[in-house]
């Protein structure tokens, strides 16, 4: 009897542990987060995107006000960051964009201009873009990021969009390990090709007229403000465009599903 008592111990020991017996990459991450914010009662990935609710606190500080100590951890925060994100796109249609941490004198002109001198207030020492090339893997990509660190703060641009009709998510979120707030921005791939391409072409054309206006103090005139107006037309006609696109890309993948 006792052995049979230790054989099904033994077994129930081992059903508990099971989903831990993973790759060894996934050993390195806890789920930290709380389950996601996925709609449930829909299967169109545009409105599961559309129903992410923005996470906006108050105020979102690091655990430490010193920048020499913030920026001593910013190298291995960036690190732990990159290998997340690299674990994740493996079981995602993304790829991580890793710009290099901030500098020092960079931080420091923020922390003076932006923060009063607080310097718990800067939260993209480290960083990185995802860029998705479909709707369902931004969401995937996401969620998984959700599951594995604390999300602090969330602003669905796809939801709200900027005036130029530029869309994306904006993440701040706790790591695990070195427990530093990072940020993480969601891109999808033909938005984040108009806002690098044409986009930054329309910002340098605006800001050239605007210059040129302030060398001679002076007010635009008619013509400029006309010019001004139009290439901002333009460009949030190739962002609605590009939106469009997902969305229907979207609602037929759906309607495949529901066939």
């Amino acid at each position: 009897m006792n052995k049979l008592f230790r054989t099904f111990f033994i077994f129930l020991i081992l059903l508990s542990t099971r989903g831990a017996i993973a790759q060894p990459n996934e050993l390195k991450y806890t789920k930290l987060a709380q389950p996601s914010d996925f709609s449930q009662k829909s299967s169109n990935d545009i409105e599961q995107l559309m129903a992410l609710y923005d996470h906006n606190t108050d105020l979102v500080t690091q655990d430490s006000d010193n920048l020499h100590a913030l920026m001593s951890r910013a190298p291995a925060a960036q690190q732990e960051l990159i290998d997340l994100l690299h674990f994740i796109d493996q079981s995602s249609n993304t790829k991580t964009i890793l710009p290099a941490t901030k500098s020092y004198q960079r931080a420091a002109q923020k922390v003076q201009t932006k923060f009063n001198g607080d310097a718990s207030q800067l939260t993209d020492i480290a960083r990185a873009s995802v860029v998705a090339y479909d709707v369902k893997s931004l969401l995937s990509s996401y969620q998984q990021l959700s599951q594995y660190t604390e999300i602090v703060q969330l602003k669905n641009r796809f939801a709200h969009p900027k005036v130029s009709g530029y869309r994306d998510l904006n993440v701040l979120v706790k790591l695990p390990v070195s427990q530093m707030v990072v940020e993480v921005q969601f891109h999808l791939n033909d938005i984040a090709d108009i806002k690098s391409g044409p986009e930054h072409h329309v910002y340098e054309q605006i800001q050239q007229i605007e210059s040129q206006a302030k060398a001679t103090s002076r007010r635009l005139n008619d013509i400029e403000q006309a010019t001004i107006a139009k290439l901002r037309q333009d460009s949030h006609k190739q962002y609605h465009k590009a939106w469009l696109s997902y969305k229907r890309q979207s609602l037929y993948s759906s309607q495949r599903q529901v066939a």
